[in-house]
């Protein structure tokens, strides 16, 4: 029987195109052995409504310089998303997929994430609850931390860098999902997606109420 197991792991392999409801997953440079792109698509399909991959042409998985060049994992762009192949485990390549998703629907659904500025004054009244620990603690702010929601290098270089996500995971709890999302109001939103999608509502809800409050809208809008 391990000639069968050789040749059903072989073809596993070789296998590059899924679906992800109508949209095409492309797989062009190999993903490690164990991740089962299979059980990634059924754990994304079976907890996102349709309508917010609307926006999404194709998705890309592999080797691409533009991700190494900007060190990240994934991005969405033109309608298309990119994620590396390099994945650590079927988990980690679920909470790439859906950030990009989440960055996916914000030109579209702009009026309900955006238009009404709540999402951004929630925001900024996180930064400068974190601020106020921060300082405490002993750390300078870059300019623009408490008053900025758009992305700034010399914030995102702070925050790595400087005081680095190992202190802010111990700094965030009650304040933002993740240290990530302290980053700009738009990994704000994406991170909030991600709780959201991944099986912790009620903790977002608790953190992070408009935000909350938009994803909630978000999901109930029909297919």
């Amino acid at each position: 029987m391990n000639w069968l197991e050789e040749s059903v792991k072989r073809s596993k392999k070789l296998k590059d195109h899924y679906m992800l409801g109508d949209v095409n997953i492309y797989v062009k440079d190999q993903l490690p052995e164990h991740i089962d792109v299979d059980f990634v698509i059924r754990y994304v399909a079976k907890r996102l409504p349709n309508h917010v991959l609307s926006n999404i042409d194709i998705i890309y998985v592999g080797h691409f310089q533009d991700l190494i060049d900007r060190d990240v994992n994934a991005l969405w762009q033109n309608g298309a998303i990119y994620i590396t192949n390099e994945q650590d485990d079927e988990m980690d390549m679920i909470d790439d997929l859906i950030h990009e998703i989440a960055h996916s629907n914000e030109k579209q659904y702009e009026q309900i994430i955006y238009e009404d500025t709540r999402l951004e004054q929630e925001f900024l009244q996180r930064r400068k609850k974190l601020a106020y620990i921060l300082k405490d603690k002993g750390y300078g702010l870059p300019t623009g931390f408490i008053y900025n929601p758009d992305y700034s290098k010399i914030i995102d270089d702070y925050l790595y860098e400087k005081v680095t996500y190992e202190v802010l995971w111990q700094l965030v709890p009650g304040i933002f999902p993740s240290p990530y999302a302290v980053t700009s109001v738009r990994e704000y939103w994406a991170k909030g997606f991600e709780y959201f999608y991944m099986g912790k509502r009620q903790e977002l809800k608790e953190t992070s109420p408009v935000l909350f409050s938009k994803l909630m809208q978000l999901y109930n809008l029909e297919d």
